[in-house]
């Protein structure tokens, strides 16, 4: 487990009090209050925790990985890391794009697994809109789109034995 990130698989919920356990997020879902995060702006971007799947296991009993997966682009899990032998954040990524991906990008370049999680997971209070970002959002995305062809190229000269890429 040493080389193993914990995947949360992460919501939007419409609006009240976060759902308490993966039964009540499961109603919310059912019932067109609660999707998968970003899953109207950028399916892609969340899909690899295959939601699919995870809804269709039975609520457990307690928490427990339920399958892996592998990172494909432009994968932005939330995650639960090892305390030590993970490569650090890149702080270039300000503000908005590229900030999660870059992370989990280098992440499975050194080696590392994803198992999603199932008993846990993270919501986000509201859903995700076209529109419903500040002015600056797409030149902060294109900043850091440009400095992300930067940092892959930076990744193979770190990791040159590593047979990943992204």
């Amino acid at each position: 487990w040493a080389r193993t990130l914990f995947v949360l698989p992460a919501f939007e919920v419409r609006s009240g009090h976060p759902p308490g356990s993966k039964a009540e997020l499961l109603q919310l879902w059912d019932a067109g209050a609660a999707r998968p995060f970003y899953g109207q702006l950028c399916p892609r971007c969340q899909a690899p925790t295959d939601f699919g799947r995870w809804w269709a296991l039975p609520p457990p009993a307690r928490l427990r990985v339920a399958y892996e997966v592998a990172w494909r682009d432009p994968w932005e899990p939330f995650f639960v890391a090892p305390a030590h032998g993970v490569p650090p954040f890149d702080e270039r990524f300000l503000q908005y794009g590229f900030n999660r991906i870059s992370q989990a990008c280098e992440l499975h370049v050194a080696g590392f697994r994803f198992a999603v999680l199932d008993g846990a997971f993270v919501t986000h209070r509201g859903f995700k809109e076209p529109g419903g970002f500040h002015a600056s959002r797409e030149a902060e995305l294109d900043l850091n789109r440009r400095l992300f062809r930067r940092f892959r190229e930076e990744l193979r000269q770190r990791y040159p034995e590593s047979p990943r890429h992204c």
